[in-house]
């Protein structure tokens, strides 16, 4: 039985009895324990200006221990605690599964994951004032991947390397909370739809809800889930239901890690899906931050695909994406390779067809997989790992790469 995440509060219902209302409130819930241990630090620590304090928190993967004040240590030593009933062994097989269909995947993250995550038109405000996939696509994206890798390398949620990347990824949230919330250079207004146009200054609606509030937060956490299965199925990739068990059981420990409410983690594919397709429809809108970043997102596509298959790319997100997401976001039509795609699947589920009942065939997937996208990394970033740097555009003295 795959174990669950913690219980909520019990003046919390839980979420499967709950209506929009119960959402729209979760668009005002963030983190209290990393923005308590965030606000402490920029309360302490002298600096010029908000960018320097901003720079200083997020230059490294863990903090120096001059720069960690005595909140922080309590969030790194808390965040570090897994949820009780932790079931070690599905994390293992979900750690397991990702690393067998590695490349497939990264398909999903590249086609579906992300670009999902661009059609909610609220969450992806964020993404402007921070000028992540907008200004530094490919950066993002190798931080993306490798954070994937990291977290689905053996022993990395028990405790290991996979844990210290998500709590430094929830401390990045919780600062940029801080900076839009308390950086002179944004703009606060009470009530603004997101604009049709790039705006030219950094604003930020106190009706969009908190940035990175726990409705968008388990908005990304189902990308990562519920989207993968489903360009899984788009594609052809053969798995089994007990692989979604525990790659799901994987990522609610993730989501433990990472700040997500325990009321808001599906416990099986089921709810997980009823919730995704919740959150799209009240989230998805076009906006020109969406389409900005799909943008960059297809522009890297064009950089690193060979000649031959860039004319099937925006059949391809099509694909993954389904139409009404795609022309939210500003995918081109599809065209003459819709063909192709059949066939395409076909020899996916070929390829993947046994990968969890043979091990010899699971440990060779694995083994290449794994192998391949190291080698693909380290390639795009000339055999360097990512800092974890964010090249924040909302003070004008923040480190840049």
């Amino acid at each position: 039985m795959t174990a669950e995440a913690p219980a909520a509060s019990p003046a919390r219902r839980s979420l499967w009895s709950v209506d929009d209302i119960d959402l729209d409130g979760a668009r005002e819930l963030a983190d209290p324990l990393a923005d308590a241990a965030v606000a402490e630090y920029f309360a302490t620590i002298d600096a010029e200006s908000p960018g320097v304090l901003f720079g200083a928190l997020v230059r490294h993967v863990q903090l120096p221990p001059e720069e960690r004040v005595p909140a922080i240590e309590r969030f790194l030593a808390v965040g570090k605690n897994p949820p009780p009933g932790v079931d070690h062994d599905a994390v293992a097989r979900g750690q397991r599964f990702f690393n067998r269909l590695v490349t497939h995947h990264f398909s999903a993250l590249y086609f579906s994951s992300l670009p999902s995550s661009y059609a909610a038109a609220k969450g992806v405000q964020v993404l402007h004032l921070t000028g992540r996939l907008r200004t530094d696509a490919e950066r993002r994206l190798n931080e993306t991947a490798q954070f994937l890798m990291d977290v689905a390398a053996p022993g990395a949620l028990d405790g290991g390397v996979g844990v210290d990347r998500v709590l430094h990824v929830r401390l990045m949230h919780a600062a940029v909370r801080w900076l839009i919330a308390n950086d002179p250079a944004v703009r606060r207004v009470d009530d603004l739809a997101p604009p049709p146009t790039l705006p030219r200054d950094l604003v930020w609606s106190r009706s969009w809800g908190l940035p990175g509030n726990q409705e968008d937060l388990v908005g990304t956490w189902l990308t990562f889930t519920v989207a993968v299965y489903d360009a899984f199925d788009a594609s052809g990739v053969v798995y089994t239901d007990a692989d979604v068990d525990d790659h799901l059981h994987m990522w609610r420990l993730i989501g433990h890690h990472l700040g997500v409410d325990p009321a808001l983690m599906p416990p099986d594919r089921a709810s997980a899906t009823a919730l995704y397709r919740r959150i799209q429809l009240r989230q998805r809108a076009r906006c020109a931050s969406g389409v900005a970043m799909t943008d960059a997102l297809v522009v890297q596509a064009h950089r690193h695909m060979p000649r031959l298959v860039r004319p099937m790319l925006p059949t391809a997100f099509r694909h993954y994406l389904g139409d009404d997401v795609a022309d939210v976001i500003g995918i081109a039509p599809a065209n003459w390779s819709r063909h192709l795609f059949p066939a395409l699947t076909r020899m996916t589920r070929l390829t993947t067809r046994g990968s969890s009942e043979h091990q010899v065939h699971a440990r060779w997937s694995a083994f290449v997989g794994r192998h391949l996208m190291n080698g693909i990394l380290a390639e795009q970033r000339h055999g360097e790992r990512p800092a974890f740097q964010i090249p924040i555009h909302l003070a004008d003295d923040v480190d840049r790469p």
